[in-house]
């Protein structure tokens, strides 16, 4: 595969299990950055279209990694993972309403993949 047919992915604070799952996607260029890690200049150096984080870890949460995702400029998707919640729709308009500039929805895992978040 051709570097420009490949997606740069960074993967915010994974779970454990999470990253094998990845490693079937073909096509992503995959950074994994803890969200102290996160700045400006790696910002530009990796250039990700998507980065995939926990909704809520016990350092950051979802508004706090778009605050500072935002702050560097970044425009793209951002996606949240969560054991199943009944307000995932609230907290998506609430992201959504906070930092319009996004791309941001939320996917659940399964109550058995989940250990760490």
């Amino acid at each position: 595969m051709k570097a420009s047919e490949t997606s740069n992915l960074l993967l915010v604070d994974p779970a454990r299990e999470l990253p094998s799952s990845l490693k079937e996607i073909s096509g992503q260029a995959i950074q994994v950055l803890q969200y102290d890690q996160i700045t400006a200049q790696k910002m530009v150096k990796l250039r990700p279209e998507l980065v995939l984080a926990p909704l809520l870890s016990e350092r950051f949460d979802i508004l706090d990694l778009a605050k500072r995702l935002e702050e560097f400029g970044f425009t793209g998707k951002l996606r949240a993972y969560s054991r199943p919640l009944p307000n995932i729709a609230a907290i998506r308009q609430e992201v959504r309403a906070a930092h319009p500039q996004l791309d941001f929805d939320i996917f659940t895992l399964p109550v058995g993949e989940f250990r760490d978040n």
